[in-house]
């Protein structure tokens, strides 16, 4: 039996010898493989590259619509405040004249104690301080409102 392996042996070394590339075509198929990766390599490379330009280009839009959009919410936000700060200059307009008004109509009353000059001068002075009340009103509400035009 040992005489019929021994030749199948041989055999199989012979061909395992015969299948064996040579050193030459070894390093050329070593030079396609690595011709070829680095063919796919940059293919790859080029199609990331596209994908990459084409995924910034969508950001890029994205915040210029963004900004568009935050920029027209920012100027309607701000015609707003503005609009809220003309009805608070008028209200609060309303309310010193008001309390102007009714200090005026107090001292008037007290003035109505006194008798002669002493009333005279009495109604002179409350009159005053109620056109000084009201001229401040007045300046105050208008303050307010210049402030409210340069808002926008």
């Amino acid at each position: 039996m040992m005489t019929r392996i021994v030749p199948i042996a041989i055999a199989a070394l012979m061909l395992a010898a015969c299948n064996k590339e040579a050193p030459s075509e070894t390093a050329s198929d070593v030079a396609q493989a690595r011709e070829a990766a680095a063919e796919n390599t940059a293919e790859a490379q080029q199609d990331a590259s596209r994908t990459v330009a084409k995924a910034d280009d969508k950001l890029m839009d994205a915040q210029q619509a963004y900004a568009s959009t935050d920029a027209k919410a920012a100027r309607k936000l701000t015609k707003v405040e503005a609009e809220a700060m003309v009805k608070t200059a008028n209200a609060n307009y309303d309310v010193a004249v008001t309390e102007t008004e009714g200090r005026y109509k107090v001292s008037k009353q007290k003035c109505d104690a006194l008798s002669g000059v002493d009333k005279d001068a009495c109604l002179s002075t409350a009159k005053a301080t109620y056109e000084a009340d009201k001229a401040a009103a007045v300046a105050t509400r208008d303050s307010a409102l210049v402030d409210a035009e340069h808002h926008e």
